[in-house]
């Protein structure tokens, strides 16, 4: 049977659903399908990358047409930021419809691909947190924010030179330009570890975080050869 919550009821909601996720969203989004086709087809790839055939549980895909109430949503776990627009702060993908991102100045332009791809970026955090056999209380954030930035959407980003410290990258809110330097980071990592050792800092992030200082120093050092020698 299916079961709807207070705000499912209030909202008059539409819903798609694979053996992986269901979309929920309010019934005037008339692009559900699309994005429902798009996410269906991409997200094949990245379970594969992660050894998953299919996630743990079904998780839920909440597109949010109301600014406030998704700020509501994350009020529960932190301060709201206009640059916030999607999550999974309680282990679904929670993201703003384009007509409420459109209403914030940070996402005022954001257009259908782009929120295709914030869903994919989305999608890598779940399966991170599906294969995670260790958790600590606080996360690598640059490590999260680089596998979901290069297998979730890296048409999103620029790689560049890393000139920050290991400190600032550690960071990572404080820090400028940090989703390229994450997303550098993770080039640098898929270029030189296999997917084996990369999925054991994702499933052992103590090993990681011992790894930390000799994988940001060589990143920075590669980023710095990669530049020079216009090899990009």
């Amino acid at each position: 049977m299916m079961w709807y919550n207070k705000w499912e009821i209030e909202w008059m909601l539409m819903t798609l659903d694979n053996e992986n996720f269901i979309m929920v969203c309010d019934d005037s989004v008339s692009y559900m399908r699309d994005v429902y086709n798009y996410l269906d087809s991409k997200t094949i790839e990245i379970l594969s990358f992660f050894g998953l055939s299919n996630l743990k549980k079904k998780r839920r895909i909440i597109i949010y047409n109301d600014l406030e109430l998704y700020k509501k949503h994350i009020e529960d776990y932190h301060e709201y930021k206009d640059y916030m627009c999607a999550d999974t702060n309680d282990g679904n993908i929670n993201i703003l419809s384009l007509e409420a991102a459109n209403q914030t100045k940070e996402h005022a332009n954001m257009s259908i691909d782009q929120l295709k791809s914030t869903i994919l970026h989305e999608f890598v955090h779940i399966c991170q947190q599906d294969v995670e056999l260790e958790h600590m209380e606080n996360d690598i954030v640059w490590f999260w924010e680089a596998l979901a930035t290069n297998l979730g959407n890296p048409e999103r980003f620029t790689k560049i030179e890393i000139k920050a410290t290991n400190e600032e990258i550690e960071d990572f809110i404080s820090l400028r330009n940090n989703y390229s330097v994450s997303y550098t980071i993770g080039l640098y990592m898929l270029e030189n570890y296999s997917r084996e050792e990369i999925i054991e800092y994702v499933k052992f992030p103590s090993r990681l975080l011992r790894d930390c200082n000799n994988i940001l120093n060589n990143a920075r050092e590669w980023s710095v050869k990669k530049l020079n020698k216009n090899n990009w």
